[in-house]
């Protein structure tokens, strides 16, 4: 087992903060990256030319485990899309897994190549990691359940959804989670 776990946080989230600091608390070392500051300025394909790097430099093994939130999973999930597939083990929190709109309360959010991991659970043709869980709320629009749902099922994973929860699932959720995670 390692003792760093590789996370990328949500936007404006920070590695030593929220959930970066539960899981100092366990024990565990931080690497990875914050969607803030000098990152979260590159261009897309930066972004995930950089999430690349980090994985397969030192999070590319049995052992590995990587963790992310929101946005973070949508850039972890594109780098991982044109890769082999995933031998560690993979945590995402409320991720944005394409563009979404909210009819009624006219929101919407179209990150960049929004339509890619769908169309390659569709396709079925994303490389299907060694193990992968992804929890969302029910009531969240940005990361609506049901295509988590779809997508764990397509890359063979587990998926919790939490009554009630929006994009935030809660501390006491989110601190079960990472007690579970953790020991597997």
């Amino acid at each position: 087992m390692t003792d760093t776990i590789y996370y990328l946080t949500g936007r404006g989230g920070q590695l030593d903060k929220g959930l970066g600091e539960a899981i100092l608390e366990r024990g565990y070392k931080l690497s990875g990256r914050e969607m803030t500051g000098t990152f979260s300025k590159l261009p897309f394909q930066n972004q995930i030319d950089l999430i690349t790097q980090d994985l397969q430099g030192g999070f590319w093994h049995k052992d590995a485990r990587a963790i992310a939130v929101s946005y973070g999973a949508y850039l972890l999930l594109h780098a991982l899309a044109d890769l082999e597939p995933y031998v560690g083990n993979i945590l995402l929190l409320s991720p944005v897994l394409g563009g979404v709109t909210n009819s009624g309360s006219m929101r919407y959010f179209s990150p960049p190549r929004s339509d890619k991991l769908v169309r390659t659970v569709v396709e079925g043709c994303f490389p299907v990691p060694n193990n992968i869980e992804i929890h969302v709320g029910d009531s969240d629009w940005q990361s609506p359940y049901q295509r988590a749902e779809q997508f764990t099922q397509a890359v063979s994973g587990k998926c919790g959804v939490v009554p009630g929860a929006g994009h935030k699932l809660g501390k006491t959720y989110v601190t079960a989670v990472l007690d579970s995670w953790c020991v597997q």
